[in-house]
């Protein structure tokens, strides 16, 4: 049975129902036959957890562990303490998988873009400008949405089939949100010129919006992820595809593909490894 002590130390009663499949920072993307767990839980069947602190499960309590674009908003130090979390709680045999950003995959894109800009014309302007602000901006920004947003806020949205194909169908729905909360309150759309131009916001704010979680505290690629696993003690890392699991039935749950197979978050690096 799952130790749930220190949530009850906390007071709070558990409602989500508890399996051998370990969602971590579900966020809104989590599965019934998950135990789904977030620092600030979107519906009753998640579970409060601070993932910077011991997780509140049994040794060897799991089958797999799954996180989805949690470690980069962690200090390398943070991320390291919860993959040896999730080694503790999972047991021998089980799968951690584990989805980040790619940043090689962000940096092969810059690097492309920055080669056509100076003779592709307007457009590959752009598209080199986009993937600077997609490289830089979560690591830096000090308000919710940063550049993303504003970029997101503009009608034409410059170079918008790139952002789509390199960020899905959640960018396509914020882009969607926001031209529509623009008609609703009257708001003007953004100029594309003074997209990277906000002014800052005041410190105290920048302090609050930090705490909060949005910002990346790191990136990584195969290389630094796989080495970040085999110190956590995971055997055998290997990078996967969106649907390529050795999680039985994990295409199904539809964490990271939809029914068709196509990635929610087409810029992620997926990657598994075995805890021996």
């Amino acid at each position: 049975m799952l130790q749930l002590s220190s949530l009850a130390m906390r007071g709070r009663r558990p409602t989500a129902r508890v399996t051998p499949l370990l969602n971590l920072g579900c966020g809104r993307r989590r599965h019934p036959a998950w135990t789904n767990a977030d620092l600030v839980p979107s519906a009753a069947d998640v579970l409060a957890v601070d993932l910077r602190r011991p997780l509140p499960f049994a040794a060897a309590s799991f089958t797999a562990v799954y996180a989805s674009h949690v470690i980069e908003h962690l200090t390398p130090v943070d991320a390291d303490h919860l993959l040896r979390e999730a080694h503790r709680v999972l047991a021998p045999g089980g799968i951690v998988r584990i989805v980040v950003p790619d940043l090689e995959g962000i940096a092969r894109a810059y690097l492309g873009s920055l080669e056509a800009a100076p003779d592709g014309g307007q457009e590959a302007r752009w598209r080199h400008r986009w993937m600077i602000v997609e490289l830089l901006d979560q690591l830096v920004r000090d308000r919710s949405g940063g550049s993303m947003r504003r970029w997101w806020s503009c009608d034409p949205i410059p170079c918008r089939d790139l952002i789509e194909s390199r960020l899905g169908a959640e960018a396509t729905a914020a882009m969607t949100a926001l031209a529509a909360e623009r008609a609703r309150d009257g708001t003007p759309p953004a100029a594309p010129d003074s997209i990277l131009m906000a002014e800052p916001v005041a410190a105290g704010e920048a302090l609050r919006f930090a705490a909060r979680g949005e910002r990346h505290r790191w990136m990584y690629d195969r290389v630094s992820l796989a080495d970040m696993l085999a110190a956590a003690g995971f055997a055998a890392p290997r990078r996967v595809g969106p649907t390529e699991s050795a999680i039985p039935g994990f295409a199904g749950y539809e964490l990271d593909a939809d029914a068709h197979a196509r990635p929610h978050k087409p810029d992620s690096l997926f990657m598994e490894a075995v805890r021996q």
